[in-house]
Protein backbone atom coordinates (compact mmCIF):
# COMPACT_ATOMS: atom_id res chain seq x y z
CA UNK A 1 0.00 0.00 0.00
CA UNK A 2 1.38 3.36 -1.02
CA UNK A 3 1.72 5.87 1.79
CA UNK A 4 0.91 9.47 0.96
CA UNK A 5 3.16 11.75 3.00
CA UNK A 6 1.20 14.91 2.33
CA UNK A 7 -1.78 16.53 3.98
CA UNK A 8 -4.35 17.76 1.47
CA UNK A 9 -6.46 20.53 2.93
CA UNK A 10 -9.87 20.46 1.28
CA UNK A 11 -9.84 24.02 0.11
CA UNK A 12 -8.90 25.82 -3.07
CA UNK A 13 -6.03 24.94 -5.37
CA UNK A 14 -2.81 23.26 -4.34
CA UNK A 15 -1.30 26.68 -3.68
CA UNK A 16 -2.73 30.16 -3.36
CA UNK A 17 -2.87 32.07 -6.63
CA UNK A 18 0.44 33.72 -7.46
CA UNK A 19 -0.51 37.32 -6.50
CA UNK A 20 -1.90 36.10 -3.18
CA UNK A 21 1.08 33.86 -2.53
CA UNK A 22 3.37 36.85 -2.98
CA UNK A 23 1.22 38.86 -0.55
CA UNK A 24 1.26 36.00 1.98
CA UNK A 25 5.03 35.77 1.76
CA UNK A 26 5.37 39.55 2.10
CA UNK A 27 3.16 39.68 5.19
CA UNK A 28 4.93 36.78 6.87
CA UNK A 29 8.35 38.09 5.86
CA UNK A 30 7.55 41.50 7.33
CA UNK A 31 6.81 39.93 10.71
CA UNK A 32 9.88 37.68 10.62
CA UNK A 33 12.34 40.39 9.62
CA UNK A 34 10.89 42.99 11.98
CA UNK A 35 10.84 40.56 14.90
CA UNK A 36 14.43 39.43 14.35
CA UNK A 37 15.75 42.97 13.84
CA UNK A 38 14.11 44.18 17.05
CA UNK A 39 15.14 41.08 19.01
CA UNK A 40 18.76 41.10 17.88
CA UNK A 41 19.40 44.77 17.20
CA UNK A 42 16.99 46.34 19.64
CA UNK A 43 17.43 44.03 22.61
CA UNK A 44 20.59 41.93 22.21
CA UNK A 45 22.61 44.91 20.91
CA UNK A 46 20.58 47.43 22.95
CA UNK A 47 19.72 49.81 20.09
CA UNK A 48 16.79 51.74 21.59
CA UNK A 49 15.68 53.24 18.27
CA UNK A 50 14.92 49.78 16.92
CA UNK A 51 12.71 49.03 19.90
CA UNK A 52 10.66 52.22 19.92
CA UNK A 53 11.00 53.67 16.38
CA UNK A 54 9.13 56.79 17.57
CA UNK A 55 10.91 58.62 20.44
CA UNK A 56 8.87 58.65 23.62
CA UNK A 57 6.46 56.00 22.39
CA UNK A 58 6.07 52.49 23.70
CA UNK A 59 8.58 50.00 22.31
CA UNK A 60 8.27 46.44 21.06
CA UNK A 61 8.94 43.95 23.85
CA UNK A 62 11.45 41.16 23.38
CA UNK A 63 8.75 38.52 23.78
CA UNK A 64 6.57 40.26 21.19
CA UNK A 65 9.45 40.33 18.71
CA UNK A 66 10.08 36.62 19.25
CA UNK A 67 6.42 35.67 18.93
CA UNK A 68 5.94 37.78 15.80
CA UNK A 69 8.81 35.93 14.13
CA UNK A 70 7.25 32.61 15.18
CA UNK A 71 3.91 33.61 13.68
CA UNK A 72 5.57 34.69 10.43
CA UNK A 73 7.37 31.37 10.09
CA UNK A 74 4.16 29.50 10.92
CA UNK A 75 2.31 31.36 8.16
CA UNK A 76 4.95 30.38 5.61
CA UNK A 77 4.78 26.75 6.71
CA UNK A 78 0.99 26.46 6.75
CA UNK A 79 0.04 28.69 3.81
CA UNK A 80 0.23 26.07 1.02
CA UNK A 81 -2.90 23.94 0.90
CA UNK A 82 -0.93 20.72 0.36
CA UNK A 83 1.92 20.14 2.80
CA UNK A 84 3.66 17.19 4.43
CA UNK A 85 2.65 16.04 7.94
CA UNK A 86 6.04 17.07 9.29
CA UNK A 87 5.67 20.58 7.91
CA UNK A 88 2.12 20.81 9.24
CA UNK A 89 3.29 19.72 12.71
CA UNK A 90 6.10 22.29 12.71
CA UNK A 91 3.82 25.09 11.57
CA UNK A 92 1.13 24.33 14.12
CA UNK A 93 3.68 24.03 16.90
CA UNK A 94 5.02 27.49 16.11
CA UNK A 95 1.45 28.80 15.87
CA UNK A 96 0.56 27.45 19.33
CA UNK A 97 3.45 29.21 21.11
CA UNK A 98 2.25 32.83 20.62
CA UNK A 99 -1.29 31.88 21.61
CA UNK A 100 -0.20 30.17 24.83
CA UNK A 101 2.16 32.99 25.76
CA UNK A 102 -0.47 35.63 25.01
CA UNK A 103 -3.02 33.75 27.12
CA UNK A 104 -0.57 33.59 30.04
CA UNK A 105 0.06 37.34 29.86
CA UNK A 106 -3.69 37.98 29.79
CA UNK A 107 -3.99 35.73 32.84
CA UNK A 108 -1.42 37.89 34.61
CA UNK A 109 -3.54 40.97 33.91
CA UNK A 110 -6.89 39.41 34.79
CA UNK A 111 -5.99 37.26 37.80
CA UNK A 112 -2.98 39.18 39.10
CA UNK A 113 -0.58 36.33 38.46
CA UNK A 114 3.17 36.82 38.47
CA UNK A 115 4.58 34.06 36.32
CA UNK A 116 8.07 35.53 35.91
CA UNK A 117 7.80 35.68 32.13
CA UNK A 118 7.54 39.45 31.70
CA UNK A 119 11.25 40.13 31.19
CA UNK A 120 12.14 37.05 29.21
CA UNK A 121 14.67 36.82 27.63
CA UNK A 122 15.91 40.39 28.31
CA UNK A 123 15.49 42.77 31.25
CA UNK A 124 13.47 45.88 30.39
CA UNK A 125 15.74 48.55 31.86
CA UNK A 126 13.82 51.40 30.21
CA UNK A 127 10.59 50.17 31.77
CA UNK A 128 12.18 49.95 35.21
CA UNK A 129 13.62 53.44 34.95
CA UNK A 130 10.21 54.79 33.90
CA UNK A 131 8.57 53.16 36.92
CA UNK A 132 6.19 51.00 34.87
CA UNK A 133 4.22 48.57 37.04
CA UNK A 134 5.12 45.52 34.99
CA UNK A 135 8.28 46.20 32.98
CA UNK A 136 8.74 43.90 30.02
CA UNK A 137 5.07 42.89 29.87
CA UNK A 138 3.29 43.74 26.62
CA UNK A 139 -0.19 45.28 26.62
CA UNK A 140 -3.43 43.28 26.91
CA UNK A 141 -4.34 44.20 23.32
CA UNK A 142 -1.06 42.68 22.17
CA UNK A 143 -1.81 39.51 24.11
CA UNK A 144 -5.29 39.31 22.62
CA UNK A 145 -3.85 39.78 19.13
CA UNK A 146 -1.39 36.92 19.65
CA UNK A 147 -4.20 34.64 20.85
CA UNK A 148 -6.42 35.55 17.89
CA UNK A 149 -3.72 35.06 15.24
CA UNK A 150 -2.62 31.79 16.82
CA UNK A 151 -6.21 30.58 16.69
CA UNK A 152 -6.54 31.74 13.08
CA UNK A 153 -3.55 29.65 12.01
CA UNK A 154 -4.75 26.59 13.91
CA UNK A 155 -8.22 26.84 12.29
CA UNK A 156 -6.93 27.74 8.84
CA UNK A 157 -8.48 24.66 7.27
CA UNK A 158 -11.28 24.02 9.74
CA UNK A 159 -14.68 23.22 8.29
CA UNK A 160 -17.45 25.78 8.27
CA UNK A 161 -21.21 25.47 8.36
CA UNK A 162 -21.81 28.94 6.95
CA UNK A 163 -19.92 31.31 4.70
CA UNK A 164 -17.69 32.80 7.39
CA UNK A 165 -14.64 30.69 8.15
CA UNK A 166 -13.17 30.63 11.70
CA UNK A 167 -9.85 32.19 10.71
CA UNK A 168 -11.67 35.12 9.10
CA UNK A 169 -13.49 35.90 12.34
CA UNK A 170 -10.15 35.92 14.16
CA UNK A 171 -8.03 38.06 11.84
CA UNK A 172 -10.61 40.85 11.46
CA UNK A 173 -10.55 42.06 15.11
CA UNK A 174 -6.76 41.72 15.15
CA UNK A 175 -6.43 44.00 12.14
CA UNK A 176 -8.94 46.50 13.57
CA UNK A 177 -7.17 46.76 16.95
CA UNK A 178 -3.80 47.24 15.25
CA UNK A 179 -5.24 49.80 12.83
CA UNK A 180 -6.61 51.75 15.80
CA UNK A 181 -3.10 52.01 17.23
CA UNK A 182 -1.65 53.14 13.90
CA UNK A 183 -4.36 55.80 13.54
CA UNK A 184 -3.52 56.97 17.04
CA UNK A 185 0.11 57.39 16.00
CA UNK A 186 -0.87 59.21 12.81
CA UNK A 187 -3.18 61.58 14.70
CA UNK A 188 -0.86 61.91 17.73
CA UNK A 189 -3.55 60.65 20.13
CA UNK A 190 -1.72 58.94 23.06
CA UNK A 191 -5.00 57.41 24.24
CA UNK A 192 -4.67 54.86 21.44
CA UNK A 193 -0.99 54.02 21.84
CA UNK A 194 0.67 55.82 24.75
CA UNK A 195 2.48 54.11 27.65
CA UNK A 196 -0.42 54.93 29.99
CA UNK A 197 -2.97 53.32 27.67
CA UNK A 198 -4.23 49.78 28.09
CA UNK A 199 -4.14 49.57 24.30
CA UNK A 200 -0.50 50.60 24.06
CA UNK A 201 1.22 48.93 21.15
CA UNK A 202 4.47 49.75 19.38
CA UNK A 203 4.00 51.11 15.89
CA UNK A 204 5.96 48.29 14.27
CA UNK A 205 4.11 45.72 16.39
CA UNK A 206 0.80 47.05 15.05
CA UNK A 207 2.15 47.03 11.49
CA UNK A 208 3.27 43.41 11.86
CA UNK A 209 -0.13 42.33 13.20
CA UNK A 210 -1.83 43.91 10.19
CA UNK A 211 0.65 42.28 7.80
CA UNK A 212 0.10 38.88 9.41
CA UNK A 213 -3.69 39.30 9.36
CA UNK A 214 -3.61 40.06 5.65
CA UNK A 215 -1.23 37.19 4.96
CA UNK A 216 -3.40 34.68 6.82
CA UNK A 217 -6.55 35.89 5.08
CA UNK A 218 -4.95 35.67 1.64
CA UNK A 219 -3.54 32.20 2.25
CA UNK A 220 -7.11 30.92 1.85
CA UNK A 221 -8.79 33.49 -0.44
CA UNK A 222 -12.06 31.56 -0.76
CA UNK A 223 -14.02 32.65 2.31
CA UNK A 224 -16.62 35.34 2.72
CA UNK A 225 -14.07 38.00 3.64
CA UNK A 226 -12.37 37.93 0.25
CA UNK A 227 -15.08 36.34 -1.91
CA UNK A 228 -16.19 39.67 -3.37
CA UNK A 229 -12.79 41.32 -3.35
CA UNK A 230 -11.25 38.58 -5.49
CA UNK A 231 -13.96 38.23 -8.13
CA UNK A 232 -13.72 39.65 -11.64
CA UNK A 233 -17.30 40.90 -11.75
CA UNK A 234 -18.05 44.67 -11.51
CA UNK A 235 -18.67 44.45 -7.77
CA UNK A 236 -15.24 42.99 -7.11
CA UNK A 237 -13.53 45.48 -9.42
CA UNK A 238 -15.26 48.42 -7.71
CA UNK A 239 -14.39 47.09 -4.27
CA UNK A 240 -10.70 46.75 -5.12
CA UNK A 241 -10.62 50.24 -6.61
CA UNK A 242 -12.66 52.09 -4.02
CA UNK A 243 -11.83 50.38 -0.72
CA UNK A 244 -8.27 51.82 -0.54
CA UNK A 245 -9.67 55.29 -1.23
CA UNK A 246 -12.45 54.83 1.31
CA UNK A 247 -9.90 53.88 3.98
CA UNK A 248 -7.02 56.20 3.14
CA UNK A 249 -9.01 59.26 2.07
CA UNK A 250 -10.76 60.07 5.37
CA UNK A 251 -7.60 59.29 7.34
CA UNK A 252 -5.52 61.68 5.24
CA UNK A 253 -8.15 64.42 5.42
CA UNK A 254 -8.47 64.00 9.18
CA UNK A 255 -4.70 64.17 9.59
CA UNK A 256 -4.50 67.32 7.48
CA UNK A 257 -7.33 68.87 9.50
CA UNK A 258 -5.49 68.26 12.77
CA UNK A 259 -2.22 69.58 11.39
CA UNK A 260 -3.56 72.69 9.65
CA UNK A 261 -5.73 73.68 12.63
CA UNK A 262 -3.38 72.63 15.41
CA UNK A 263 0.32 72.01 14.78
CA UNK A 264 0.74 74.19 11.71
CA UNK A 265 -1.81 76.86 12.64
CA UNK A 266 -2.88 77.58 9.08
CA UNK A 267 -6.61 77.88 9.87
CA UNK A 268 -8.86 78.34 12.86
CA UNK A 269 -11.24 75.54 13.84
CA UNK A 270 -14.20 76.78 11.77
CA UNK A 271 -12.23 77.23 8.54
CA UNK A 272 -10.41 73.95 9.04
CA UNK A 273 -13.69 72.14 9.58
CA UNK A 274 -15.09 73.74 6.41
CA UNK A 275 -12.10 72.52 4.41
CA UNK A 276 -12.54 69.05 5.90
CA UNK A 277 -16.23 68.96 4.93
CA UNK A 278 -15.54 70.38 1.46
CA UNK A 279 -12.71 67.94 0.83
CA UNK A 280 -14.78 64.98 2.00
CA UNK A 281 -17.77 66.03 -0.12
CA UNK A 282 -15.68 66.68 -3.22
CA UNK A 283 -13.72 63.46 -2.82
CA UNK A 284 -16.81 61.33 -2.30
CA UNK A 285 -18.54 63.02 -5.23
CA UNK A 286 -15.57 62.30 -7.49
CA UNK A 287 -15.48 58.69 -6.32
CA UNK A 288 -19.21 58.24 -6.94
CA UNK A 289 -18.90 59.75 -10.42
CA UNK A 290 -15.91 57.56 -11.24
CA UNK A 291 -17.73 54.49 -9.98
CA UNK A 292 -20.86 55.33 -11.99
CA UNK A 293 -18.83 55.98 -15.16
CA UNK A 294 -16.94 52.69 -14.75
CA UNK A 295 -20.15 50.74 -14.21
CA UNK A 296 -21.74 52.44 -17.21
CA UNK A 297 -18.80 51.52 -19.45
CA UNK A 298 -18.84 47.97 -18.16
CA UNK A 299 -22.59 47.64 -18.70
CA UNK A 300 -22.31 49.05 -22.23
CA UNK A 301 -19.58 46.57 -23.05
CA UNK A 302 -21.68 43.78 -21.56
CA UNK A 303 -24.69 44.71 -23.70
CA UNK A 304 -22.54 44.81 -26.82
CA UNK A 305 -21.08 41.40 -26.04
CA UNK A 306 -24.52 39.98 -25.28
CA UNK A 307 -25.79 41.32 -28.60
CA UNK A 308 -22.86 39.78 -30.40
CA UNK A 309 -23.37 36.50 -28.56
CA UNK A 310 -27.06 36.53 -29.50
CA UNK A 311 -26.16 37.00 -33.15
CA UNK A 312 -23.63 34.18 -33.03
CA UNK A 313 -26.14 31.86 -31.35
CA UNK A 314 -29.01 32.69 -33.71
CA UNK A 315 -27.43 33.25 -37.12
CA UNK A 316 -25.80 31.12 -39.79
CA UNK A 317 -22.14 32.03 -40.25
CA UNK A 318 -22.05 31.31 -43.98
CA UNK A 319 -25.16 33.16 -45.16
CA UNK A 320 -25.84 35.59 -42.34
CA UNK A 321 -29.44 34.33 -42.19
CA UNK A 322 -31.20 33.04 -39.10
CA UNK A 323 -30.17 29.52 -38.14
CA UNK A 324 -32.43 26.55 -37.39
CA UNK A 325 -32.67 27.40 -33.72
CA UNK A 326 -33.84 30.94 -34.42
CA UNK A 327 -36.15 29.70 -37.18
CA UNK A 328 -37.91 27.27 -34.84
CA UNK A 329 -38.43 30.06 -32.30
CA UNK A 330 -39.81 32.43 -34.93
CA UNK A 331 -42.10 29.76 -36.39
CA UNK A 332 -43.54 29.02 -32.96
CA UNK A 333 -44.06 32.74 -32.40
CA UNK A 334 -45.69 33.06 -35.85
CA UNK A 335 -48.19 30.29 -35.11
CA UNK A 336 -48.99 31.70 -31.65
CA UNK A 337 -49.58 35.17 -33.11
CA UNK A 338 -51.82 33.83 -35.88
CA UNK A 339 -53.84 31.73 -33.45
CA UNK A 340 -54.39 34.70 -31.13
CA UNK A 341 -55.27 37.33 -33.71
CA UNK A 342 -56.58 35.14 -36.56
CA UNK A 343 -54.16 36.56 -39.13
CA UNK A 344 -53.17 34.54 -42.24
CA UNK A 345 -49.64 33.64 -43.17
CA UNK A 346 -47.46 31.11 -44.94
CA UNK A 347 -44.33 29.04 -44.62
CA UNK A 348 -42.13 28.45 -47.67
CA UNK A 349 -39.36 25.84 -47.76
CA UNK A 350 -36.65 25.84 -50.44
CA UNK A 351 -34.32 23.06 -51.49
CA UNK A 352 -31.62 23.48 -54.16
CA UNK A 353 -31.71 21.26 -57.26
CA UNK A 354 -28.33 19.97 -58.45
CA UNK A 355 -26.38 21.35 -55.50
CA UNK A 356 -24.60 18.05 -54.81
CA UNK A 357 -23.09 18.16 -58.27
CA UNK A 358 -21.51 21.54 -57.53
CA UNK A 359 -19.86 20.18 -54.40
CA UNK A 360 -18.67 17.05 -56.20
CA UNK A 361 -17.35 18.89 -59.26
CA UNK A 362 -16.05 22.19 -57.88
CA UNK A 363 -15.51 21.46 -54.20
CA UNK A 364 -17.08 22.72 -51.01
CA UNK A 365 -15.69 26.24 -51.45
CA UNK A 366 -17.81 26.59 -54.60
CA UNK A 367 -20.76 25.14 -52.72
CA UNK A 368 -20.32 27.79 -50.04
CA UNK A 369 -20.44 30.50 -52.73
CA UNK A 370 -23.73 29.05 -54.01
CA UNK A 371 -25.25 28.97 -50.53
CA UNK A 372 -24.15 32.53 -49.79
CA UNK A 373 -25.64 33.73 -53.10
CA UNK A 374 -28.94 31.97 -52.34
CA UNK A 375 -29.03 33.56 -48.89
CA UNK A 376 -28.48 37.01 -50.37
CA UNK A 377 -31.22 36.49 -52.97
CA UNK A 378 -33.74 35.37 -50.35
CA UNK A 379 -32.90 38.24 -48.02
CA UNK A 380 -33.26 40.81 -50.78
CA UNK A 381 -36.58 39.41 -52.02
CA UNK A 382 -38.68 39.59 -48.84
CA UNK A 383 -40.02 42.20 -46.45
CA UNK A 384 -38.23 43.25 -43.29
CA UNK A 385 -41.04 41.63 -41.29
CA UNK A 386 -40.43 38.24 -42.94
CA UNK A 387 -38.03 35.69 -41.47
CA UNK A 388 -35.44 34.03 -43.70
CA UNK A 389 -33.35 31.14 -42.37
CA UNK A 390 -30.96 28.48 -43.48
CA UNK A 391 -32.26 25.26 -42.00
CA UNK A 392 -29.23 23.17 -42.80
CA UNK A 393 -27.33 21.96 -45.85
CA UNK A 394 -29.01 23.42 -48.97
CA UNK A 395 -32.44 23.87 -47.36
CA UNK A 396 -33.89 27.29 -46.57
CA UNK A 397 -37.11 28.54 -45.01
CA UNK A 398 -39.10 31.77 -45.22
CA UNK A 399 -41.91 32.77 -42.84
CA UNK A 400 -44.42 35.14 -44.46
CA UNK A 401 -46.86 36.72 -41.96
CA UNK A 402 -49.95 38.66 -43.06
CA UNK A 403 -50.14 37.16 -46.56
CA UNK A 404 -52.83 35.34 -48.55
CA UNK A 405 -52.44 31.97 -50.26
CA UNK A 406 -52.08 33.32 -53.81
CA UNK A 407 -49.70 36.07 -52.74
CA UNK A 408 -47.58 33.55 -50.85
CA UNK A 409 -47.27 31.41 -53.99
CA UNK A 410 -46.32 34.46 -56.05
CA UNK A 411 -43.66 35.46 -53.49
CA UNK A 412 -42.26 31.92 -53.56
CA UNK A 413 -42.12 31.93 -57.36
CA UNK A 414 -40.37 35.30 -57.32
CA UNK A 415 -37.78 34.00 -54.87
CA UNK A 416 -37.13 30.93 -57.03
CA UNK A 417 -36.48 33.25 -59.99
CA UNK A 418 -34.26 35.48 -57.82
CA UNK A 419 -32.19 32.45 -56.80
CA UNK A 420 -31.74 31.38 -60.43
CA UNK A 421 -30.69 34.92 -61.37
CA UNK A 422 -28.18 35.16 -58.51
CA UNK A 423 -26.63 31.79 -59.36
CA UNK A 424 -26.41 32.66 -63.05
CA UNK A 425 -23.85 35.33 -62.20
CA UNK A 426 -21.50 32.83 -60.54
CA UNK A 427 -18.49 31.65 -62.58
CA UNK A 428 -18.00 28.10 -63.74
CA UNK A 429 -21.43 27.36 -65.15
CA UNK A 430 -23.04 26.82 -61.78
CA UNK A 431 -26.29 28.35 -63.01
CA UNK A 432 -27.50 24.76 -63.48
CA UNK A 433 -28.41 24.88 -59.79
CA UNK A 434 -32.06 25.81 -59.28
CA UNK A 435 -34.51 25.77 -56.38
CA UNK A 436 -37.72 23.95 -55.57
CA UNK A 437 -40.18 25.58 -53.19
CA UNK A 438 -43.10 24.29 -51.15
CA UNK A 439 -45.74 26.66 -49.77
CA UNK A 440 -47.95 25.92 -46.76
CA UNK A 441 -50.55 28.62 -46.18
CA UNK A 442 -52.63 28.89 -43.02
CA UNK A 443 -55.69 31.01 -42.23
CA UNK A 444 -57.48 28.83 -39.66
CA UNK A 445 -55.14 27.90 -36.81
CA UNK A 446 -57.42 25.50 -34.97
CA UNK A 447 -55.33 22.44 -34.20
CA UNK A 448 -52.38 23.79 -36.23
CA UNK A 449 -48.90 23.52 -34.75
CA UNK A 450 -45.51 24.54 -36.09
CA UNK A 451 -44.71 20.91 -36.89
CA UNK A 452 -47.84 20.70 -39.06
CA UNK A 453 -46.74 23.68 -41.15
CA UNK A 454 -43.27 22.23 -41.57
CA UNK A 455 -44.64 18.88 -42.69
CA UNK A 456 -47.06 20.43 -45.20
CA UNK A 457 -44.42 22.75 -46.66
CA UNK A 458 -41.88 19.93 -46.82
CA UNK A 459 -44.31 17.65 -48.66
CA UNK A 460 -45.10 20.44 -51.13
CA UNK A 461 -41.41 21.11 -51.73
CA UNK A 462 -40.68 17.47 -52.55
CA UNK A 463 -43.65 17.39 -54.87
CA UNK A 464 -42.15 20.37 -56.72
CA UNK A 465 -38.83 18.50 -56.98
CA UNK A 466 -40.63 15.39 -58.24
CA UNK A 467 -42.23 17.47 -60.99
CA UNK A 468 -38.83 18.52 -62.30
CA UNK A 469 -37.70 21.18 -59.85
CA UNK A 470 -37.16 24.87 -60.49
CA UNK A 471 -40.73 25.55 -59.43
CA UNK A 472 -43.24 26.07 -56.66
CA UNK A 473 -45.90 23.74 -55.30
CA UNK A 474 -48.56 24.45 -52.73
CA UNK A 475 -49.44 22.11 -49.91
CA UNK A 476 -51.67 19.24 -51.05
CA UNK A 477 -54.53 20.19 -48.69
CA UNK A 478 -54.78 23.63 -50.30
CA UNK A 479 -55.00 22.67 -54.00
CA UNK A 480 -54.53 18.93 -54.42
CA UNK A 481 -55.03 19.09 -58.17
CA UNK A 482 -52.51 21.87 -58.77
CA UNK A 483 -49.24 21.01 -60.57
CA UNK A 484 -46.01 22.72 -59.66
CA UNK A 485 -45.99 26.40 -60.58
CA UNK A 486 -43.24 27.28 -63.01
CA UNK A 487 -40.80 29.84 -61.71
CA UNK A 488 -40.11 31.02 -65.27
Amino acid sequence: MKCDDTVDHDIGPAKPARPYRRAVELGAGTAIVTGLVVLIGGWALDVRELRTVIPGAVGMKAQAATLLACLGIAVLLLAPARISPRRAWAGRSLAVLPGVYGALVLGEYVFGWSLGIDEWPFVDRDGRLAGIAHPGRFAPTTGVSFVLLSGALLTLDAGHSWRWRPYELLVIPTALVSATSLIGYAYSIPTFYGPASAAKMAVHTAACFIALSIGIALSRPHGRLLALATTTDPGGVMLRRLMPLAVVGPLVLGWLHLRTVGAWGWFDLEVGTWWLAAGTTGGLGAIVWWCAASLSRGDRTRRELEGRLYELANSDDLTGLANRRRFDEELGRFVAYGRRYGRPGALVLFDLDGFKGVNDRYGHAAGDLVLAAVGGALRAGVRTTDVVARLGGDEFGVILPEVGADDAAKVAAGLVRAIASALADLPGGRSAVTASAGVAHVADYDGVEAEDLLRRADDAMYRAKALGGDGVSRAADERPEEPALSAV
